[in-house]
């Protein structure tokens, strides 16, 4: 009796998912040069202004905006507000007047001139220590078609984050999302990071829950194309997705493994809601859960030795975690009564866990939990619901929906927030940065 119940407990609890050019050149300057790396509770945010772009006026506000928006959100910078500049910008140019700057608390000045010729655009950039007067420590000039514009900017901002911090950033980066696009369809969604150049993949049925490959060529999803909530894959760039996994009652919350090698899965084709081991072609490696209660959403540590799932099996659902090979099963969070959809931080100098939590006025937020310690840090509050969050791949940010509406990104410290997609969007996932 037991086990059909659970087996209903699981479509339900599944339907609720558904639901729910140039190189860089630097300036040397002896040993003094900044830099830093941030945690949570760590040093004040590094204060950088961003005057606006010089030259042709839309590429440079354009500049100006994505510059701002890369690098208040990377978790290291805070943009002063442009209305407290006291410089002469336009006497200035490229170069700057430290002493204005540092009279607004500036500590870093990025200026930047936008050329266009004809179909192609130039831009020169440049980075200032206020504390080293106006030379500057970083230059780079971009030239290339105008399409590439914000391409550029987004490398450049790239450039600075790399400068301060010796971390990649993640501004090439892409999120993948499940769009409503009719009163009985949702369909999968690609865009960059910073909510540009969205693209619908898939036209027809009701598909959700993306999940990137780690390569980022491809993405898995569950669609209801023939009826049973099946595992699918399709191309990153669209094409014609093929299935994966099509066996009876849920396919799941396909998770790949950092290696790309094996997908976690939630399956119930036995009664009951359960965590497998599939090959990448959808071959049922191992059954890695065997319990009468709901196990589900399974998601990969960075080394690919651990999964962090969510079980009901001690009465509500809570994050648990186990080998990979399905040993060592144990119950991370003790607090709330309904956590959910986690995620595991890109990152390896701390196992931190993304998830949503339902707190005790029914509102549900972000939170993160160290998987060895029980530690627990809510990152957001107080701001509407903010459910089903997904790291950026350098662990410095979170993405998540939001009864807001569209993907909103919070630094992982819980900051700096922003929405980046103001579009119908649910259970976005953040896919691995790209070259250029």
């Amino acid at each position: 009796m037991r086990k059909t119940i659970v087996a209903v407990g699981a479509v339900l609890f599944g339907l609720g998912l558904i639901l729910a050019a140039a190189m860089p050149s630097h300036a040397q300057s002896g040993g003094d040069d900044v830099r830093f790396k941030i945690q949570a509770g760590g040093r004040d945010l590094y204060k950088l202004a961003i005057p606006a772009s010089q030259g042709d006026a839309s590429q440079g506000q354009m500049a100006q905006e994505v510059q701002s928006n890369d690098l208040a959100l990377s978790g290291f910078f805070r943009v002063i507000d442009p209305k407290a500049y006291l410089a002469n910008l336009s006497a200035e140019g490229l170069t700057i007047n430290a002493q204005d700057w540092k009279n607004v608390g500036a500590e870093g000045v990025v200026k930047s001139r936008a050329t266009p010729y004809g179909g192609e655009v130039k831009f020169e950039f440049r980075l200032f220590e206020v504390a080293k007067g106006d030379a500057p420590v970083l230059s780079k000039d971009y030239r290339g078609s105008s399409s590439a514009a914000r391409s550029f900017v987004h490398q450049w901002a790239a450039e600075v984050v790399k400068y301060y911090t010796n971390e990649d950033s993640f501004f090439n980066s892409r999120i993948a999302f499940a769009g409503q696009t009719g009163a009985k369809r949702r369909d999968i969604f690609v865009m960059d990071w910073d909510g540009s150049n969205v693209t619908q993949l898939t036209r027809a049925s009701q598909n959700i829950l993306p999940s990137w490959s780690p390569s980022g060529a491809e993405l898995a999803f569950t669609s209801y194309l023939k009826g049973n909530p099946d595992l699918w894959v399709i191309g990153a760039s669209g094409g014609q997705p093929r299935p994966l996994s099509r066996r009876p009652g849920l396919n799941m919350n396909a998770a790949y493994s950092p290696d790309g090698s094996k997908i976690a899965t939630t399956l119930s084709q036995d009664g009951n809601s359960e965590i497998y081991l599939l090959s990448s072609r959808g071959d049922i490696l191992k059954r890695l859960t065997n319990n009468p209660f709901i196990d589900s959403q399974p998601t990969w540590s960075p080394d690919g030795a651990r999964i962090a799932f969510i079980s009901d099996r001690h009465g509500s659902p809570q994050v648990w975690v186990m080998s990979a090979d399905g040993s060592g099963q144990q119950k991370v969070t003790r607090r709330g009564t309904y956590n959910q959809t986690p995620s595991w931080s890109p990152r390896k100098d701390a196992p931190l866990v993304a998830f949503t939590a339902r707190d005790e006025k029914y509102a549900y937020d972000v939170f993160t939990v160290n998987v060895d310690s029980g530690e627990m840090t809510r990152i957001t509050e107080g701001k509407g619901s903010n459910q089903k969050p997904t790291w950026a791949p350098n662990g410095r940010a979170v993405a998540y929906e939001s009864s807001r509406g569209g993907v909103w990104i919070s630094t992982a410290d819980g900051r700096t927030e922003r929405q980046v997609y103001r579009g119908n969007a649910s259970a976005p996932s953040w896919g691995p940065s790209l070259s250029h």
